[in-house]
């Protein structure tokens, strides 16, 4: 059963490669690319297999040039495609640059929407039927 997202995702058009290895597998550092980003997690676009609930060291460049380190949790993955990340033990100064990245990719990139189930609507929205 997948868990929603907390936080909006920003769509990452541009080239966001990034380093990352696992804690329990080969020590030596994977490639890929980060296709949307939030507050909260990612998903990276790689071809090497990650397993469910590993743990992930990920360093990724940022626009000004600066490697910021972050570490989750893999929350899904799809073979050969890539893996959704949700960021753990996050520092203020992380949580703030991860505010202003996605703040610069919602500008630049598409933002990707959030999907609500019913029970997370407001009382007065309007229902509508499908066709």
């Amino acid at each position: 059963m997948r868990v929603p997202r907390e936080e909006e995702r920003a769509g990452v058009d541009t080239a966001l490669y990034v380093l990352w290895l696992t804690e329990d597998k080969d020590p030596s550092p994977q490639s890929g690319k980060i296709t949307n980003l939030s507050r909260g997690g990612c998903f990276v676009q790689t071809r090497a297999e990650v397993r469910g609930g590993s743990t992930i060291l990920l360093r990724l460049m940022t626009p000004t040039e600066r490697w910021l380190r972050l570490q989750g949790a893999v929350a899904h993955s799809l073979r050969r495609v890539g893996f959704g990340l949700r960021f753990t033990d996050l520092s203020e100064e992380d949580r703030g640059m991860l505010t202003l990245l996605v703040e610069y990719y919602r500008g630049a990139g598409v933002v990707v929407p959030k999907v609500v189930g019913p029970e997370e609507l407001p009382p007065d929205a309007k229902r509508v039927k499908p066709h």
